[in-house]
């Protein structure tokens, strides 16, 4: 039986579209990368790149053991991780990103379990605005919690929630008392934002035509619209009083943003105890 590194290489050289990106990315010379293609070809009898091209291109075999490649290196990949993971000790630390427009009472719970199955273990809590994804990627923690609509090849994910960004403004807000009220109407007055968290992370959800006004945080976001100063999004599930008092007044000539919500992490990265009781905790709520 031919090697998973060589199968693993050919699938580099497809993705790279070259033997020389795929020779950098895998760190390993030219002649080895070549070497591992010889090898399967020759075990097979099967050609799968053309020589006839600058850049290789699969043959009609090679396109269908791509797929194959494919799904066999994923799933030696997920044996590898649950293997590992059978046999983990207790992580001393576990670093967990947050999304701020995720239910906080769902996160208090979460950690109440964490402190009562593993008081020993130290737990490192970010929470971000617009970065979780990036932060994932930049290993700067081991599993993320976060809204997004886009998914990354490289991060496994598991849908837990879905939160509802509708556009408010106060009572105090100038045109309150209007009844129907544009984006026109709006983009006079300053939107208010909160900037991401992440210097490489980009900011979402702005009018462009409109001021923006930009805060580090939703508390301070939130006091400025309930100020009647600007008008932004607010996480529906948090502001069960404002709205009933009538502090706060969503805008239903906008359209309400609904945006899932994420537990995720790295496929290349097994999580150890702590980590999976964070990962299996919210399936309550899927």
């Amino acid at each position: 039986m031919i090697a998973l590194e060589h199968l693993h290489v050919i699938n580099v050289i497809h993705q790279e579209g070259s033997f020389r990106k795929a020779s950098e990315r895998l760190f390993k010379a030219r002649s080895a990368v070549s070497y591992s293609v010889k090898q399967v070809e020759e075990y097979y009898q099967i050609e799968i790149f053309t020589r006839d091209t600058y850049r290789p291109k699969l043959t009609r075999n090679g396109k269908v053991l791509i797929n194959k490649i494919q799904h066999l290196l994923s799933e030696a990949n997920d044996f590898d991780i649950f293997a590992r993971q059978m046999n983990s000790e207790v992580e001393t630390e576990l670093r967990i990103s947050i999304s701020a427009i995720f239910a906080m009472d769902k996160v208090t719970q979460l950690l109440g379990k964490l402190k009562q199955e593993f008081p020993k273990t130290i737990i490192h809590l970010d929470i971000e605005t617009a970065s979780g994804e990036r932060m994932l990627l930049d290993d700067l923690v081991d599993i993320g919690i976060y809204g997004g609509f886009e998914q990354d090849a490289r991060v496994q994910y598991r849908c837990i929630d879905y939160c509802k960004l509708p556009v408010f403004i106060s009572d105090r807000f100038p045109l309150a008392s209007k009844n129907k009220i544009s984006q026109v109407d709006l983009i006079t007055y300053p939107q208010v934002v909160v900037k991401s968290s992440y210097k490489t992370s980009p900011d979402s959800g702005i009018v462009k035509d409109g001021i923006q006004w930009y805060v580090s945080d939703h508390n301070t976001k939130k006091s400025l619209i309930r100020s009647g100063l600007g008008w932004g999004r607010l996480p529906m599930h948090d502001l069960e009083q404002e709205i009933k008092e009538k502090k706060l007044i969503q805008l239903n000539t906008q359209k309400t943003m609904e945006i899932p919500v994420y537990v995720a992490k790295l496929k290349s990265k097994a999580l150890g105890p702590v980590g999976m009781t964070v990962w299996n905790f919210f399936e309550d709520y899927e």
